[in-house]
This record gives C-alpha cells, structure tokens and sequence, in this order.
C-alpha cells in the first residue's frame, strides 16, 4: 500500500513537472491544455504542479521561459472559462491576476540578471516573441466571447419583436430583462479586456526596454501594423466600411517610423510607431461609433416595419370587422325585403279575394 502511494504520488508530480499538452486549432493561435481551471475545486494542484516545475528548473534563463509558457496556461484558462462559464465567473479574475504575475515574474528575472552584469537582450527578444503567440490567441478568444454575446443579443431582439407582434407582454418583458444581462454582460467584458491589455502591455513594456533598440523598433511598427489589420477585419465583420483617409495620420506616422529605422533612428522609429499604433485609437472608437449607429438604425428600421406591419393588420382587422357589420346588415335588410315582399304579396291576395267577394 505505502508503495502504491508512493509510486502514485510520483506520477502525480512528474505529470506536473512535465506539464501539459499543447493544443493546435486551425487558424488560431497555439496554446497549451487548459487543464485545471480556477473554477475546479482542484486547481490548488495546478498551483502546486507548477511550483514543482519551477523547483525543478535550475538556471534564470530557464525559469524566464518557464513563467511565459505558465501565461500560456493561464490565457488557455481564461479561453476555456470564457466559453464554459462566461464573463461573469470568478475564476476568471484569479486567471488573469496569476497571468500577469507570471509575466512579472518573467520581465523580473531578465531585469535581475542585467544588473548582475549579463547581457539580457537575446533573453529578452526570446521571452517577448514566445509570448506573441499566447497573446493573439487572449484576444482571440475575448473577440471570440464578444461575438457569441452579440448573437445571443440578435436573438433575443428577434424574440421580443415577435413577443410584440401577437401581443405576448410578460413574454416580452422577461426577454427584455435577458437582453439587458446581456448587455451587462459585454459592457464587463470590455472592462476585462481592456484590464487585460494594460496589464500586458506594462509587462511586455519592461521586457522591451531590455531588448536591442533595433528589434524593439521593429516589434513597434509590426505591432502598431497588426492593430490596424484588427480593425480593418473587426469592421468587415460588422460590414463597416473604414475609408482610407480614416487612416491618414497613422500612415503618415508609419511611414515615418520606417524611414526613421532604415536611417538607423531606433529611438525615434519606436515613438513614431507607438504614435501611431496610439492614434488607432481614436480610429476604433470612430469605427464603434459608426458599428453602433448602423446597429441602431437597423433595429429602428425593423421596429418600424413591425409598426407598420402590425398597422396593416389592425386596419385589415377593422376592415373585416366593418365588412363583417356591413355583410351583417345588408342580410338584415335583405331578410327584412323578403319578408316585406312576402308581406306585400299576403295584402295583393288579400285585396284581391276582397275585390272577389265584392
């Protein structure tokens, strides 16, 4: 028995120490098995696995790397309890919180290691493109909650038009109430997505500070390029058409950060493409504007058409009712012909016996 628990509890750390799987989705970025999330009872041995793992690596290059693939996990997480529990589960704040230790502890180790001397800039480059994948794969999967809260809220609102239309109220009111969790729902993801990026960015900040001007330059304007692509596709999701001079100060900006890099300006290339990559910005909350405008303006329009359809049947209704009045009365003074007629015809027999009988 005491070897069995032994031999159990020796399985048990070096599945730990190993670590999980990794996990490939077409078209998205890599990121490793969720495993245990903060919303299992067990995730206590998720925390005690990666210590393991962390005892067990023995040089500062080595734990660095092992803090980036541990944000890996920790954006598998948030991924997994997005689509299982949604915006509002609590694990989910306790998975960004250890994300962004991790990465702390990542950048921390690098700025340990420069003030005992060593050159930290290959480390530094290393531990920021490792984590490039992990990172698009974190907003993947916000873009992803966002959309399925957006179907959810296209849906209710079809369900409530058509509660409206046969006169269905507490039916309606319940969906209302639904679509406003819903609302509340994305307005917190927001938040937490917005929380998420600060968080990243700040960490990946002092990673950067430690790589070579050169590459940091570089890393600036393919960052501030791939924030503009996000915006192109988020627009043509929405059907949004973004016009090109929508993008003039940022090209403007762009084309100066390289110019500045080819003329070996690292310094000011990265300025530049930060500008830039900052000026989208004001770009996004135009296109938002615009998504919600058209948004608005297509439920106004099929509330109209509701309107109008129910218009025409309230008339339609009132013209049958009318017809049915009108069919009503003339069978009346059609029954009431008849019977004069009938009437009339007894009185000519009548008057003619009299005119006999005279």
């Amino acid at each position: 028995m005491k070897k069995t628990f032994i031999f159990s509890m020796f399985a048990l750390m070096t599945l730990f120490v190993l670590g999980g799987g990794t996990v490939f989705a077409q078209n998205q970025a890599v990121l490793p098995n969720a495993g245990l999330t903060p919303e299992s009872n067990f995730y206590f041995l998720d925390k005690f696995g990666e210590a393991l793992r962390e005892f067990f690596t023995f040089n500062p290059e080595g734990k660095a790397h092992l803090q980036i693939t541990f944000a890996s996990e920790r954006i598998a997480e948030i991924k997994v309890i997005l689509e299982t529990k949604g915006v509002e589960a609590k694990g989910l704040e306790v998975a960004q919180s250890r994300l962004q230790a991790n990465l702390a502890n990542a950048a921390t180790i690098v700025v340990d290691q420069k003030a005992k001397g060593k050159d930290v800039s290959q480390l530094a480059k290393e531990l920021d493109d490792e984590f490039d994948a992990p990172k698009t794969a974190l907003e993947e999967a916000f873009e992803a909650e966002e959309r399925a809260l957006e179907a959810q809220e296209k849906e209710l609102k079809g369900k409530i038009l058509e509660a409206r239309r046969v006169g269905d109220t507490a039916q309606a009111e319940s969906l209302m109430q639904q679509l406003g969790q819903i609302k509340a729902q994305k307005e917190l993801l927001e938040l937490k997505e917005e929380e998420a990026e600060d968080a990243l960015e700040q960490e990946e900040e002092r990673l950067e500070e430690e790589m070579e001007a050169k590459e940091e330059a570089e890393k600036a304007i393919r960052e501030a390029e791939k924030e503009k692509q996000e915006i192109l596709d988020e627009a043509a999701e929405e059907d949004v058409t973004v016009p090109a001079e929508a993008f003039g100060k940022f090209d403007s900006l762009l084309a100066q950060a390289r110019a500045a890099l080819a003329a070996g300006n690292f310094q000011e290339a990265k300025r530049l493409a930060k500008q830039a990559e900052k000026n989208l910005d004001s770009v996004e909350e135009a296109v938002e504007d615009l998504e919600d405008a058209k948004e608005k303006e297509e439920e106004l329009k099929e509330e109209q058409e509701e309107k109008e359809r129910e218009a025409k049947e309230e008339q339609e209704e009132k013209l049958k009712e009318e017809a049915e009045k009108d069919a009503k009365r003339l069978e009346k003074e059609q029954e009431k012909a008849e019977d004069d007629a009938r009437k009339a015809e007894e009185r000519l027999r009548e008057v003619g016996n009299e005119e006999e009988d005279n």
